[in-house]
């Protein structure tokens, strides 16, 4: 039996392949920061905890203190994973057949780079622009994201096969 290429069944390969570019993309952080600490982006604040207090701010002053740390704890935890489910979901629905591991992974992979590193890092401060780090920051975190984009293409077009 053919899979099914609906655009509800691409997003969900999509993000399960997501998952797996995450895991593949943690992989090459701890590596970088076991082996290459001086690779490590110059980031000035967490992210996650950006977010968190971005979104309690849209809150009324009195849902905002209801808030209770273990949501905040669990939201942290789970946003980086949303970032990489939501660009596999991306491509699933922009690539319903899949497409070459390498070239398309890549180009994953330097999508989500630039979206964090030269998009909204930058611009809510968390980090300066790239062109203030250091080369190997740079390279580094652009390998991480390469790798996470292949991870997601081999993921996706396994999964495109199978299910």
């Amino acid at each position: 039996m053919k899979p099914k290429n609906t655009l509800s069944a691409r997003f969900a390969r999509g993000a399960l392949a997501g998952l797996a570019g995450n895991l593949a993309l943690q992989a090459a952080q701890t590596a970088r920061q076991k082996w290459l600490p001086e690779g490590n982006p110059p980031i000035q604040g967490d992210p996650a905890k950006f977010m968190i207090e971005k979104s309690k701010q849209a809150l009324p002053e009195r849902l905002r203190r209801k808030v209770p740390r273990q949501v905040e704890a669990a939201v942290a935890a789970a946003l980086p994973i949303g970032y990489g489910v939501t660009f596999g979901s991306l491509y699933g629905a922009v690539r319903p057949r899949g497409g070459n591991v390498l070239l398309d992974g890549l180009g994953l992979g330097v999508a989500s780079w630039a979206a964090g590193f030269l998009g909204w890092l930058p611009a809510t401060g968390l980090m300066p622009p790239v062109s203030q780090h250091q080369s190997k920051q740079v390279a580094a975190s652009l390998i991480e994201h390469a790798i996470y984009g292949i991870a997601v293409v081999a993921t996706y077009d396994c999964l495109r096969r199978s299910l």
